[in-house]
């Protein structure tokens, strides 16, 4: 089926999931907006991820789905009366098929996925496990004949964020200062770097660079870690205040380079321009690394099990504690030989 442009005043989009699953789709909605100027656009996802997409100019609201509290039928009700008139479905799960499919929308595009085809008219196999999830998302955009003219990864952040950010950097005197960010966040264990590889990695970089430090946590355990290194390191290093996902953002706009394992901050980072190192074991960075090509990523290519998606590693997460930090080093400096950074160096 091929979308009639004039026919579509209503759009929705469909993404559940993480925070980075979110922020990865993000690309597709300018290209939306480009090609469906006057449509009025939406976008459907966990109520967790809202933050993500407020204050985005590209649409025009966001709907949320808490599954402790929401009863699906209310949704479909709601979504029913907005008479949507094309919807894109870019997670693929059986219940947003189901949304998909009974939104009664004209257009409905997906992937096929084993039994869901039945909700989607506009649809082909995708390239899930092939592609970036980035470029997966905008594969749905192909499939319905949408150009794309934009894969920049989107999130708003604005003046209050701003300050947020300001305050921290004025508060600690960081203001001309060369600044890394270490994010030791990660939703596995297994994919997270450990707390005394972070402390040597920072070590090594102290015997090259005069440079501070902003340390980047999400949970209690993780903040923990955070105090360690700041004990540490007490002259250069820094952690961050208690932050929700934008004023973050507006933190690691402060950054001048970003490095950690596969979590949600280097996503972050993407979408603020910052270049990242990723430091990557059971998760492939082909395919959930930071996007672009600003960015670089270190992983122990010699091992047979890397990128094996396991939660949890039965050989001690060798694919992270057996990384060379000499190795770790070399690629950092490549991250700032490649965007052209001057860096700092001791006297």
């Amino acid at each position: 089926m091929k979308i009639n442009r004039d026919e579509i005043r209503k759009i929705l989009v469909i993404k559940f999931g993480g925070m980075g699953d979110v922020l990865l789709s993000t690309p597709v909605l300018p290209n939306l907006r480009a090609y469906f100027p006057e449509a009025e656009i939406d976008y459907l996802t966990l109520i967790k991820n809202r933050d993500i997409l407020m204050d985005n100019h590209y649409i025009n609201r966001v709907l949320t789905y808490d599954s402790r509290i929401d009863r699906s039928y209310d949704l479909l009700r709601h979504m029913r009366k907005k008479g949507y008139n094309l919807v894109i479905d870019l997670y693929g799960n059986p219940r947003t098929a189901f949304l998909t499919w009974m939104t009664g929308a004209k257009y409905r595009v997906g992937f096929i996925f084993r039994g869901r085809s039945y909700a989607y008219n506009i649809k082909g196999p995708g390239r899930g496990g092939e592609v970036h999830n980035t470029d997966f998302n905008l594969d749905a955009l192909t499939l319905a004949g949408i150009p794309i003219v934009s894969k920049k990864l989107n999130l708003s952040v604005n003046i209050v964020h701003d300050e947020f950010a300001d305050k921290f950097i004025n508060g600690n005197n960081l203001q001309n200062e060369f600044l890394i960010g270490i994010a030791l966040t990660g939703g596995w264990e297994s994919k997270k770097y450990k707390l005394n590889d972070y402390v040597e990695f920072i070590m090594r970089l102290n015997e090259r660079y005069k440079v501070k430090y902003v340390l980047i946590w999400g949970n209690k355990s993780e903040l923990k870690d955070a105090e360690h290194i700041k004990k540490l390191f007490p002259h250069v290093s820094f952690v961050i205040p208690e932050s929700s996902i934008r004023y973050l953002a507006a933190i690691i706009k402060k950054c001048d380079v970003i490095a950690g394992n596969d979590s949600g901050p280097l996503h972050i980072a993407g979408a603020m321009g910052k270049p990242v190192l990723g430091i990557y074991g059971p998760t492939n960075p082909k395919l959930q690394g930071p996007y672009g090509e600003q960015n670089v990523i270190a992983e122990n290519t010699k091992l047979e099990c890397l990128h094996c998606n396991l939660l949890e590693c039965p050989i001690g997460n060798i694919c992270m504690t057996e990384l060379s930090k000499e190795y770790l080093v070399e690629k950092f400096v490549e991250l700032i030989n490649k965007n052209h950074l001057t860096i700092p160096f001791h006297i």
